[in-house]
């Protein structure tokens, strides 16, 4: 078996892909490294075996890119965009047209080649997040390769490996499937005990700290004296050879700006949060309304999974005026964007005139058991009021989507006319705790053991041949499925 492993700039991730390498050598297969940014590749390139074949797209196209050659298949301007985003709102690059159609270009030709040559089995990385892993994605496709995406599951001290954007094409295949009766004593325990824990958030995954908390505690100056000796040699390293890199490596131009930005926008968000304490409304009793949880952005969850969505101010004016009259909706700010957002934001959404802004700080339980179901994009709180049950209408694609009580979306016309129905017809509850054990024990039987964020700590506790055998017999029994 031939795995290529995509390397980035989250040494957490690239440390467990790392050893996975090592794993899999010493198993007699056979692995490539394939890197997208010199600093991302001098931070990180250190965890890999040094005896697998690395191979830069910045140096192979120093050597092999035909700047004239213009062929995209069935590219669209959609794979650029979460790169478009995430760098434009982080001020860490200024796209045009020819720079934008440049990096589309050199990618493509670049993994064309690569898989091509190589004919790896496997590629792997976390879900498509940018334009190096949306194109990988995409040409995965093309040669019938198998894509990887490795994520922090829902459960503590477990991995959820994608084989779509994002999910497991097993999941709901495995919940159609699955009998109650199918279902063990202590399976039924572990999924009634999880629920329980999972909506009252008594228990969060490995690494979930409660991040209000982390931002309001954390010592600034401490923290980035600490990152800059971590990180600088690095940038010089890429500063030395600049001239040489740049016109083919986008992505290190904007970890290079965002490494003197970083502390500047850390300053100015805590600035922020402290003037806009009280912007924020408290739930009414008696209010009927649905909740929409705003989303930390930018982030893959918005600008690859709900890209038409991903402009939360317009989503949030369509969602309002969709609603029956005189239901309100509150809009319940995510408490790791804290300080992110402008006053003139919360001011536009505070304009509407059946919406309310509610605190980053409110009880998502009583929120959800409150409203009349939830409206999102992909987040987790969609997961909660599910199991709560509560109808979920979801615009995005998330995982969790399979959920009886979940409801896809794709327009706001077709929102308005799903809630009418629900509040026409109640949503069916009967044996709701028998559907939700069958979601939990199939979405939980489709996971890994393994910790992402725990591979970058001292006390690694990952059992990496576990691991490593985990995804090679996910790969050998996955039923190809069509790219989504």
């Amino acid at each position: 078996m031939k795995w290529c492993f995509l390397l980035n700039d989250v040494p957490e991730l690239m440390k467990l892909l790392g050893e996975l390498a090592f794993q899999a050598i010493k198993e007699g297969d056979e692995c490539i490294v394939v890197m997208n940014s010199k600093i991302a590749e001098f931070d990180n390139k250190k965890f890999f075996p040094r005896n697998v074949k690395f191979i830069s797209k910045i140096d192979w196209c120093i050597k092999n890119y035909k700047k004239t050659q213009k062929e995209f298949n069935d590219l669209s301007w959609e794979e650029f965009f979460p790169t478009f985003d995430r760098k434009t709102k982080q001020k860490v690059f200024k796209f045009n047209y020819n720079n934008s159609v440049e990096i589309i270009s050199q990618l493509y030709q670049f993994f064309d080649d690569i898989f091509y040559k190589e004919k790896p089995d496997v590629v792997i990385n976390e879900a498509p997040a940018n334009a190096f892993t949306q194109i990988a994605y995409k040409l995965c496709k093309k040669y019938s390769i198998t894509y990887l995406g490795l994520m922090g599951s829902r459960f503590k001290g477990r991995i959820d490996v994608y084989d779509l954007k994002h999910a497991y094409s097993k999941y709901q295949q495995d919940f159609e499937k699955l009998s109650i009766k199918d279902i063990s004593s202590s399976e039924k325990q572990f999924a009634k005990e999880f629920i329980n824990n999972f909506i009252s958030h008594k228990q969060l995954p490995s690494g979930a700290e409660d991040p209000l908390l982390y931002f309001h505690k954390v010592n600034l100056l401490k923290y980035y004296t600490k990152r800059i000796r971590e990180i600088y040699h690095s940038r010089l390293q890429y500063l030395k050879s600049r001239k040489k890199f740049k016109q083919f490596d986008y992505e290190s131009e904007a970890i290079l700006r965002s490494t003197f930005q970083a502390p500047l926008n850390a300053i100015q968000r805590k600035i922020r949060y402290f003037f806009q304490k009280n912007i924020f409304d408290h739930p009414t009793q008696g209010d009927k309304y649905f909740l929409f949880p705003l989303h930390f952005q930018p982030e893959a969850s918005t600008s690859v999974l709900a890209t038409y969505f991903s402009d939360q101010l317009t989503t949030i004016k369509n969602i309002a005026f969709c609603l029956p009259f005189p239901y309100k909706l509150y809009v319940k700010e995510h408490p790791i964007a804290v300080g992110t957002h402008s006053g003139k934001f919360y001011k536009e959404i505070k304009k509407i005139p059946n919406v309310v802004l509610i605190s980053p700080d409110e009880n998502v339980e009583k929120l959800v058991k409150n409203s009349q179901g939830v409206i999102t994009l992909i987040s987790t709180i969609g997961m909660e009021s599910a199991l709560s049950g509560k109808p979920v209408y979801i615009l995005g694609n998330v995982f969790y989507s399979y959920h009886p009580l979940c409801r896809k979306v794709n327009t706001f016309e077709e929102l308005k006319e799903k809630i009418k129905q629900d509040l026409i017809q109640k949503p069916d509850l009967d044996n709701l705790e028998e559907k939700n054990i069958k979601f939990i024990i199939s979405y939980y039987k489709n996971t890994i053991p393994g910790d992402i964020i725990g591979a970058g700590k001292n006390n690694d506790a990952n059992d990496y041949k576990m691991i490593y055998r985990s995804i090679k017999e996910m790969f050998k029994t996955r039923v190809y499925v069509e790219y989504d």
